[in-house]
């Protein structure tokens, strides 16, 4: 496989991974290449692998003399058609399913005391999305399903089962910010058993709404939260943030995308913590720009996926060098 040059000029006519039937499009390539500051014989992560876009630009920009790992714990990302195809391709890439909670015990695993750059990039995928087999969407008829590791235990289906209408009202309040969450739960429980549909759970949330139709479906707010809850995906990510101290390199970088506030809250929280000096210990990290970046106009036409992505990134400081400046 032959690798590009690394370059400060990031050429995005060479952005594009194979062509694959995933069809995974990179939310915002040239900001994430940009903020990861990727270069020959880089060690890189990569935690949500998906459909390998990122990926593959991450292959391209360390070379031949560095490594990428990529995270997914979705079965579906280690086809040939997605990540796993990608890992096939790059002699530098190795694709790990794994969460991420497991990330430390993979690096380990793998003989890597630290990393130069990570990625996240929180987006459910397209594929995920349009397969009904999955239950993420209420745009197809489908099973309660929504997890991404598919051998993980519940299913949506068997949360709502066996949660009790406060324990289901609160995780549709907590994690869908729905404000009609104990109406929505009572209708829910008042309609069990419930097939295992998820036009039949979106119709259902829709009569304890009022029925009403805008631009958003009324039980958008509630599959949101049910994906999440399922999913851990909150936890999983508070994890993360957690072990960044830990993992990435002086003068290493990571960037996370999100796509929704309670996401985006936690990165920025950490974030900014991570920045700040206290009594304990010096600033860890800084932050590569005061407010998150968005994607183009001309890419949110291109992709619609990309416009509510909020790209946050951060520098590790080097404790030592700054140690040695102060004194």
């Amino acid at each position: 496989m032959n690798f590009h040059e690394n370059s400060n000029q990031i050429d995005l006519s060479n952005m594009q991974p194979p062509e694959l039937l995933f069809q995974h499009i990179p939310v915002m390539p040239k900001e994430v290449l940009d903020n990861l500051a990727l270069f020959p014989g880089a060690i890189a992560v990569d935690v949500t692998a998906g459909g390998g876009g990122h990926l593959a630009l991450m292959a391209e920009q360390i070379g031949a003399t560095g490594r990428v790992i990529g995270l997914d714990r979705d079965h579906r990302a280690h086809a040939q058609d997605a990540a796993g195809g990608i890992a096939s391709k790059y002699d530098n890439v190795e694709l790990v399913r794994a969460s991420f909670s497991q990330l430390q015990g993979v690096l380990e695993k793998a003989g890597i005391a630290k990393i130069d750059a990570l990625l996240c990039d929180l987006g459910v995928s397209s594929p995920q999305l349009d397969d009904s087999a999955r239950g993420f969407s209420f745009m197809r008829d489908g099973p309660l399903d929504m997890r991404m590791d598919t051998e993980a235990y519940p299913s949506v289906y068997e949360l709502i089962r066996d949660s009790k209408e406060d324990d289901l009202a609160n995780i549709i309040y907590q994690y869908g910010e729905e404000r009609q969450s104990r109406r929505i739960a009572r209708y829910i429980k008042k309609s069990w058993p419930l097939a295992n549909s998820t036009l039949a759970l979106a119709e259902v949330v829709a009569r304890a709404c009022g029925g009403k139709r805008g631009k958003i479906h009324p039980a958008t707010r509630t599959f949101q939260a049910l994906r999440i809850a399922v999913n851990h995906e909150l936890d999983e990510l508070t994890a993360l943030l957690k072990m960044l101290p830990d993992i990435l390199a002086p003068r290493g970088h990571a960037v996370f995308i999100s796509f929704h506030s309670l996401e985006d809250r936690l990165i920025k929280q950490a974030f900014k913590k991570g920045s700040m000096p206290n009594e304990n210990q010096p600033a860890l990290w800084s932050l590569l720009q005061k407010r998150p970046l968005i994607a183009s106009d001309e890419e949110t036409k291109e992709n619609p996926r990309s416009r509510s992505a909020k790209l946050r990134a951060i520098e590790k400081l080097d404790l030592i060098l700054e140690e040695t400046d102060a004194q």
